[in-house]
C-alpha cells in the first residue's frame, strides 16, 4: 500500500467519524487473505463494522458470525471463556479483532479457537493498547506485542504480530479524537498535524515510535 493511499484511507476513515484505532485495524485486515470456512467472533451478518467484510475472500464456503451478547438469528452464542460446542477442525479462518481485552479466560480461548481450526488453519486478529476503556459489557485487559508472541508461539506458527500506530502524536490523537470529533472537520485538521510531528520525531530516535506508543496490536498465527 502506498504511503500517499495509507494517509488518505486514515483521512477518509476520521471522516467516517471512526476512532484512528478502527482505521488502523481496518487496514491491517483489508491486507489479509481468507477462504473456506470462516468464523469472526464479536460480530453479526449484516454489520457494517464486521471485518470480515473487509478482508480479501477467495473461494469462502461459509461464513459464521459469533457473540456471546447478541440474541439474534445466525450468531452462534459462544463464550470463549468457557468450553464451547464448537466442531473441531471445521474452519480455516478465524477472526478475532477487539475481542481477547473482553475476556478473562484467553488460555481457554486460545484453547477453543485452536480446537476449531483446521491444520493450517489461520487466526487473524487486533486488541487494542493505549486505547480507552470500552466495556461490552467490560474491559479486562491489555496485550504487548512480546506477550502476544510469547502467548501463541507454543501452540501456533507466528506470521505476523506488529503494533499499530505512529508515535507520541498521533497517540495523544486517538486519545482526544471522541470530543474533538464533536466540532465538525476539526479531527482532519488535527491527525494531520500529529501525524507530521510523529515524522518528523521518529527521524530523530534509532526506534520505531510505535513500538513505544501503539495504539493497537495486530496478529496473526498459524495452527500447528
Amino acid at each position: 500500500m502506498s504511503s500517499l493511499k495509507f494517509f488518505f484511507d486514515i483521512i477518509y476513515g476520521i471522516y467516517r467519524n471512526k476512532s484512528l484505532c478502527r482505521i488502523l485495524q481496518n487496514i491491517e485486515c483489508k491486507k489479509n487473505k481468507i477462504s473456506g470456512n470462516i468464523i469472526e467472533f464479536g460480530a453479526e451478518p449484516l454489520s457494517k463494522n464486521s471485518f470480515v467484510s473487509l478482508a480479501k475472500k477467495i473461494r469462502v464456503k461459509k461464513i459464521d458470525f459469533s457473540d456471546k451478547y447478541i440474541k439474534k438469528v445466525g450468531v452462534i452464542n459462544a463464550d470463549l471463556n468457557k468450553k464451547t460446542s464448537l466442531k473441531k477442525n471445521k474452519y480455516n479462518n478465524v477472526l478475532l479483532f477487539n475481542v481477547l481485552e473482553h475476556l478473562t479466560e484467553i488460555n481457554n480461548a486460545k484453547k477453543e479457537i485452536k480446537k476449531i481450526l483446521k491444520n493450517k488453519g489461520v487466526l487473524i486478529g487486533s486488541t487494542p493498547f493505549l486505547y480507552r476503556f470500552h466495556g461490552a459489557p467490560s474491559d479486562y485487559l491489555r496485550f504487548t506485542k512480546p506477550f502476544l508472541i510469547l502467548f501463541f508461539e507454543k501452540d501456533f506458527k507466528i506470521i505476523e504480530v506488529k503494533n499499530l500506530g505512529f508515535g507520541p502524536f498521533s497517540l495523544c490523537f486517538s486519545l482526544i479524537s471522541d470530543f474533538s470529533k464533536k466540532i465538525p472537520f476539526l479531527n482532519i485538521i488535527i491527525f494531520p498535524i500529529a501525524f507530521l510531528l510523529d515524522t518528523i520525531l521518529n527521524l530523530f530516535v534509532n526506534y520505531d515510535l510505535k513500538d513505544i506508543y501503539p495504539i493497537a496490536v495486530f496478529f496473526k498465527v498459524q495452527k500447528k
